[in-house]
């Protein structure tokens, strides 16, 4: 490993001057997009320009099924009146449903993420001002693709649909077609497939599911500003769109449950709304909607990627939540797949189909901290290999396969405590401790040679990296750091391969980004330890991988997996697992 000057002030100026480097390869105008990095289905939007009497004035097929003229009509009537500040306004559905529309300028509309082929925002012509709506369950496409990772049952699946539309059990039960004593059965067994405590905690799950993101206590002060709310109110609205009960709200807030419920009466009263599910979907949308306006970082998508069959399960040892990815078949033989550490849950839509067609059920889990599952209190391995095992225990799963692009900790720790778990695992150009690593020149391992010479830098890094994470900027950077790899470069030539690496890093830090920083803090000192057996593991090693040089850390890892298989694949590089899922499909298979 070559080493850095030990000196604090050059030390300095070698840090500022890899992230300098880096930071050429992005965008070179607005490089910094603070805010996180959801990419939403383009079909959720619809967007429609107003007149200067606030009247829609361009066709919209979408925003018109949706809304009514009057009803718009009347909603930005008192916004007209206002300063014209972007807002949610409160409007009312053809359906009579509850909701809101974001309403502002054309010229701010600029910068707004409208769907495409959007006529609202136009440059100084006859829409002065424009609304956009967010209302994704309203395209069955979207609402079956969120319900099909759940394993809904179809009656299952109508009693959600019909819940989220109409906001209430009862009048859900009425429009689905069902006594109320079915659709209550179905529904306990949707929550608890959801892994949703409450109605209205499966609403939020529901609307995460499509990438929305999540609810949470931070966007607080965005809905006072563009709902018109006091910080209370937008606190108690927050709370229970997350799944907390009237009591469990009020005691967060510090306040009676007496002064509570004149909170939420008040809006009730404003938004037009009739239950707790009603005001969590309203919320929801309004969250999205207010970062549609806000947050440069959120992108629309119409293809494959924009819909990651996303699930949750509630941890058994430990608080939180696991997100994952189930792509299915549920009769597959279930195959787990380990992120990296700078991608999140969505597979390559070739790994998943070539894994489909061998029979297996391709899953892949988010680890602590990263995307959607909550990072834990303490133990951050221990949590992870938990995290495993419940899913496997929640899914009835005695064994499963193991595909790791990262992750290599959690596989081993797992191979270590439960070994008859895993049939086989496959590790994808597995990590090679910094104390043997001979590879530091090139792109990529400036940011490798920032991390293991400056920890310091590892939180700087997440929060720069977190912060241009746009598509274009991350395309450019993931050609930048493959670009000595003629293999990884004939594979972004593939549109797909290139859009679905993108799509999935872009999902690393939705949230935050702990799972970057404590994976990063992990390797500084972790080596693979010795598991009794290593005869079900197998090495795929793409030759002209980038950051890792081959054979380096061959020593240890025969130890670690005694009788373990290596193979390796002379045309692929870091991208094996996009250019060659036939490879890892047969490492699989044995």
């Amino acid at each position: 490993m070559r080493k850095v000057s030990s000196d604090p002030g050059t030390g300095n100026d070698e840090a500022t001057r890899i992230l300098q480097s880096l930071d050429a390869v992005f965008e070179p105008t607005q490089r910094a997009h603070p805010g996180p990095a959801l990419t939403l289905p383009a079909n959720a939007l619809a967007s429609i320009g107003l007149d200067r009497d606030g009247r829609p004035c361009t066709p919209d097929r979408r925003f018109e099924a949706w809304f009514s003229p009057d009803n718009v009509d009347a909603a930005v009537a008192g916004w007209l009146r206002g300063n014209q500040a972007s807002s949610l306004v409160p409007v009312t559905t053809r359906a009579g449903a509850a909701s809101v529309i974001l309403v502002g300028t054309a010229a701010d509309a600029q910068a707004w993420a409208l769907p495409p082929g959007s006529q609202a925002s136009t440059h100084g012509g006859s829409a002065p001002f424009v609304a956009l709506a967010y209302r994704p369950f309203e395209d069955p496409d979207i609402a079956a693709a969120a319900l099909a990772s759940w394993r809904l049952t179809p009656m299952e699946a109508r009693t959600v649909r019909a819940l989220v539309s109409e906001g209430d059990l009862h009048a859900g039960a009425r429009s689905a077609g069902l006594n109320y004593g079915t659709a209550r059965k179905a529904l306990k067994l949707a929550l608890r497939k959801a892994g949703a405590h409450r109605q209205a905690d499966l609403v939020r799950l529901l609307h995460t599911a499509v990438g929305g993101g999540d609810v949470q206590l931070a966007h607080v002060p965005e809905l006072q500003r563009m709902l018109g709310l006091t910080e209370r109110a937008a606190s108690a609205a927050v709370l229970l769109a997350v799944g907390l009960t009237r009591a469990e709200a009020a005691s967060t807030l510090n306040i009676s449950e007496h002064i509570m419920k004149d909170e939420l009466n008040r809006l009730f009263l404003q938004f037009n709304l009739r239950t707790a599910t009603d005001l969590s979907r309203l919320i929801t949308e309004a969250v999205v909607l207010a970062g549609v306006a806000s947050n440069p970082n959120l992108t629309l998508e119409t293809s494959w990627s924009a819909l990651r069959p996303l699930r949750f399960l509630n941890r058994t040892r430990t608080p939180g939540r696991i997100a994952l990815s189930d792509f299915g078949p549920a009769s597959g033989a279930p195959t787990l797949l380990f992120h990296s550490a700078t991608t999140g849950s969505l597979l390559d839509r070739g790994l998943v189909r070539a894994l489909q067609s061998a029979g297996l059920r391709p899953i892949t889990v988010e680890r602590p901290g990263f995307g959607l599952t909550d990072p834990p209190e303490t133990a951050p391995l221990d949590v992870a290999v938990d995290d495993v095992l419940d899913l496997m225990d929640a899914m009835g799963f005695k064994q499963v396969n193991l595909v790791c692009r990262g992750g290599e900790p959690v596989a081993l720790e797992l191979g270590r405590r439960a070994s008859e778990r895993i049939r086989r695992a496959v590790l994808i150009n597995p990590f090679t401790p910094y104390a043997v690593d001979s590879r530091w020149d090139g792109f990529m391992n400036r940011a490798k040679r920032l991390v293991s010479a400056y920890p310091e830098m590892i939180e700087p890094l997440a929060r720069f990296l977190s912060q241009r994470a746009t598509p274009l900027g991350l395309e450019r950077l993931v050609r930048s750091a493959v670009n000595s790899s003629p293999a990884d470069r004939r594979a972004l030539d593939n549109p797909n391969i290139t859009q679905d690496y993108v799509a999935s890093a872009r999902l690393t830090g939705v949230r935050s980004s702990w799972g970057f920083v404590q994976d990063q803090r992990a390797y500084l000192t972790w080596r693979p330890p010795a598991l009794p057996d290593g005869r079900a593991w197998v090495r795929l090693i793409g030759e002209q991988d980038v950051l890792y040089r081959s054979g380096d850390a061959d020593s240890l890892w025969d130890a670690a997996l005694p009788g373990h298989r290596i193979v390796r694949v002379q045309d692929a590089g870091r991208l094996l697992h996009a250019s060659h899922p036939d490879l890892v499909v047969q490492a699989l298979m044995g």
